[in-house]
């Protein structure tokens, strides 16, 4: 029976695979069930394509002669999902460090988990996903092949749930309607020539609540949220930051956080290739943290003194299991090197005086452990 409308509870979000026998082979390569990953907690996910074209005009003639696609269609996907631990992190392909501090884009920089199909999964109306079958009557699957993460962002607040978002650049995308979806070709592409690849398959697994080994936490809270805003000073030595010319960190309460970057992509193309032929990040990378508070007490300072002092900052968001002690923490999120590029105060009737901190950090190559974005947890 036909479809009357899909739901959130008829989808399910994949990703695979999370590393290949060949750095360069990337989302080419078998997907056997064990290999891909499911998202977990997703609370959105969007899909497009846009197809370009180009004009052919002539003397003589109003109206184009043709109207041609001379670049590679572009398929766009972005999701989110509440932030409980590091296991979707770890799946999308960033390294979530463990003891040693390795940056979180390493093995999208050295290209052994930058290239990755998605597949959004839809079983039959009325059923979750994760109580039917892979291979059951009435589902579908739309596959994104060829994919490249170009954004993560991760934010909390007072009132609200933690939560991280994605985008992606794609070269394809592909629709399955079959019952037996497991074991079909996988939707990548050959840049080289455009055409589908019809040598590997793909095999998802069945939907599950949790993957996060024994971790049950079904999502982390504003109210275990904790931060450690240091600065280096003259001797290289931490020290806690409270604030400089301007509102008193110590005394103002902190409302929201957020932490983003872009992986800007440029497209290599040659001739005789109908695709680009690879998409190389754009450097430098830049992480951005933003901190809003309501503000309680002024701190003296000029800012002159700051310009001359010009401080580098290290910057880490605690996000503690509940009802554990104070040390157990499912995520952290830590910026090494950053800089205050600007402060913000604002104040209005009928509101609490506010103020926003934004720094700045560059990323560091996948062996450099003191700059950059870092992530360590659960997984």
């Amino acid at each position: 029976m036909a479809r009357n409308r899909v739901i959130y509870q008829s989808e399910a979000l994949y990703a695979g695979p999370t590393d290949t026998t060949s750095a360069n082979d990337g989302c080419r390569v078998d997907h056997p069930s064990t290999a891909i990953k499911q998202i977990q907690r997703v609370q959105s996910a969007n899909y497009s394509f846009t197809i370009d074209r180009q004009d052919v005009n002539q003397f003589g003639e109003l109206a184009a002669i043709d109207r041609v696609i001379l670049s590679a269609p572009t398929v766009a996907l972005d999701f989110s999902y509440l932030v409980a631990n590091m296991i979707n992190e770890q799946n999308l392909g960033f390294k979530v460090s463990s003891g040693t501090w390795v940056s979180s884009i390493s093995g999208i920089l050295n290209k052994s988990a930058d290239e990755k199909c998605y597949f959004i999964r839809t079983v039959a109306e009325g059923s979750d996903a994760l109580t039917v079958d892979k291979d059951a009557a009435g589902q579908g699957v739309i596959g994104v092949g060829n994919g490249y993460i170009t954004s993560y962002t991760t934010e909390g607040s007072v009132g609200n749930f933690p939560t991280a978002s994605l985008n992606v650049e794609a070269l394809n995308m592909r629709v399955y309607t079959s019952s037996a979806i497991s074991g079909q070709a996988i939707p990548a592409v050959d840049p080289e020539t455009g055409s589908a690849d019809t040598t590997h398959q793909f095999h998802l697994p069945i939907a599950v609540s949790s993957t996060a080994g024994t971790d049950t936490t079904s999502v982390l809270r504003p109210g275990d949220i904790t931060f450690g805003l240091n600065y280096y000073d003259t001797n290289g030595a931490l020290v806690s930051w409270d604030g400089q010319a301007g509102a008193d960190l110590s005394e103002s309460k902190i409302q929201s956080y957020n932490i983003s970057f872009d992986l800007g992509r440029t497209p290599l193309e040659k001739l005789g290739s109908k695709f680009a032929f690879a998409r190389e990040i754009d450097f430098p990378v830049t992480i951005t943290m933003s901190i809003e508070a309501n503000v309680g007490d002024l701190k003296e300072g000029n800012l002159t003194a700051m310009v001359t002092e010009d401080r580098n900052y290290d910057l880490t968001v605690y996000l503690k299991k509940p009802g554990t002690g104070a040390t157990v923490y499912n995520a952290v999120y830590h910026i090494k090197r950053a800089k205050l590029d600007s402060q913000e105060l604002s104040s209005a009737i009928g509101d609490n005086k506010s103020v926003t901190w934004n720094f700045s950090a560059q990323v560091g190559g996948p062996n450099q452990d003191d700059i950059g974005f870092f992530m360590s947890g659960v997984v």
